[in-house]
């Protein structure tokens, strides 16, 4: 008898908190500080075609508001290191595309470049970034 209401009480105990209803928790603390990263729009393909002294336009999709600005930098090379930097500009908030002059690219050259979404309250997304071969026409 004394195992039997053991057995009741622990039945009784392990229902009653369902009942209750479901109980959440994040273990990931500071979820709110999360900045989606930008979406990349031009270039993004393995080789861009400049004609003589046609600027290079950088475009990316502006869908999210709370957005303070974006920064933009273009590397030489593949690396994003500080030594391959070549330009950066930190822009406005609804901006969603920059010219760059061709006479900043060499033909056959790789460049890199990468894009920052900065929110409201300081906090940056992580880069998005494409390579891409110049060939000058």
């Amino acid at each position: 008898m004394r195992v039997l209401l053991i057995i009741f009480l622990l039945v009784i105990s392990s229902v009653l908190p369902i009942q209750a209803g479901p109980v959440s928790f994040s273990l990931e603390a500071g979820g709110y500080n999360d900045v989606p990263q930008p979406r990349l729009r031009y270039p993004i393909y393995d080789s861009v075609i400049l004609n003589k002294d046609q600027p290079l336009e950088f475009q990316w999709w502006n869908d999210v508001t709370q957005t303070s600005g974006f920064i933009f930098k273009i590397y030489k090379g593949y690396n994003m290191y500080a030594a391959n930097l070549i330009q950066k500009n930190e822009l406005p908030a609804d901006t969603a595309s920059i010219k760059i002059d061709s006479s900043v690219f060499v033909d056959g050259q790789v460049y890199t470049w990468s894009l920052i979404r900065v929110s409201f309250s300081g906090y940056k997304s992580d880069k998005s970034f494409n390579s891409f071969k110049v060939i000058k026409k």
